[in-house]
């Protein structure tokens, strides 16, 4: 039985006529009628008396239309109920996936989204770029935050929250003012903080002659804080590099040297009240404030110009 069939029911008793029950429900009166059928073959009893037109109820079509008539009630009850806990009561697990790139973030979006929405469990992982899309899909995760491409895979939406520059880390004092070009970083011993860079910089760094992978940041500061490698960043990241000493980033010169930061989600219209509610407080004034001051985290190993 589905409770479109008690609606049918229902305008029968209220247009004691087919035809103009179906129109009241925007069907077709084959379609109204296949639906009362579906009902009385469901519950084994004979509901409406027919002729040559409508005849009334049988006794135990009453009884049918008037529990048709309270799970209609309880139906309508229970949406309401489902409208105020979206839009007002937002309570349960929340689940918010990163890239490693994006952990900077993290703090910044869900200190405040905390006290936003105390009925919230919220928690964070970290994956890679596949991994997170995986579990969107599968809803392991309600929102994720990740590199965006300019092709979105099919089912997700994106909305971008800020673009930024990748850089080149190193103990070698650097020119701030030239961009250094993709095949010379290759050529020099790298240690990388595996996801941290997007897929078009990856890609330009898979001839790289000696590459070691971490997905530790302390390793990775312990590499570079040697002088013997370098490390390739986006700007956001840099903090993770002040233990490693005096440091000079360099800017690297195109392709790939900027990429798009955002949340990923599943296409739904509208998006659930919780992920709503975060990119509303991710596009807020104090937040956009603290995403600028995190960009900026690079600025210290600029070499100074007079």
């Amino acid at each position: 039985m589905i409770v479109r069939n008690f609606e049918y029911l229902l305008a029968l008793s209220k247009e004691k006529h087919f035809a103009r029950a179906a129109a009241a429900c925007s069907v077709s009166q084959p379609t109204l009628s296949a639906g009362i059928k579906q009902l009385e073959e469901d519950m084994d009893v004979l509901i409406v008396r027919r002729g040559q037109r409508f005849e009334g109820f049988t006794p135990e079509g009453e009884r049918v239309l008037a529990w048709a008539q309270q799970m209609l009630d309880d139906c309508m009850r229970l949406k309401q109920e489902l409208h105020t806990l979206r839009d007002n009561g937002m309570q349960g697990p929340f689940r918010i996936g990163m890239l490693p790139a994006t952990v900077s973030l993290a703090s910044l979006l869900s200190v405040q989204f905390a006290e936003k929405a105390p009925g919230l469990q919220i928690s964070i992982a970290t994956l890679d770029a596949a991994g997170l899309l995986q579990a969107l899909r599968q809803g392991e995760m309600d929102v994720a935050l990740s590199y965006i491409d300019d092709d979105t895979a099919e089912g997700f939406t994106t909305h971008t929250l800020y673009r930024e520059r990748i850089f080149l880390f190193s103990k070698s004092k650097q020119d701030s003012a030239t961009r250094i070009p993709w095949a010379e970083i290759a050529a020099q011993p790298l240690c990388l903080l595996r996801n941290a860079i997007p897929a078009g910089a990856a890609a330009q760094l898979k001839q790289a002659t000696k590459l070691i992978e971490t997905d530790s940041a302390e390793v990775l500061a312990a590499h570079v804080a040697t002088g013997r490698w370098s490390t390739v960043l986006p700007q956001s990241l840099a903090g993770i590099l002040h233990a490693s000493g005096p440091l000079y980033a360099r800017p690297i010169a195109k392709p790939a040297e900027q990429a798009n930061v955002g949340f990923v989600v599943l296409k739904s219209d509208p998006l659930p009240a919780a992920v709503h509610a975060l990119m509303e407080l991710a596009h807020t004034s104090q937040m956009v404030t603290s995403i600028r001051r995190m960009l900026k985290s690079h600025e210290p190993f600029l070499i100074k110009t007079a």
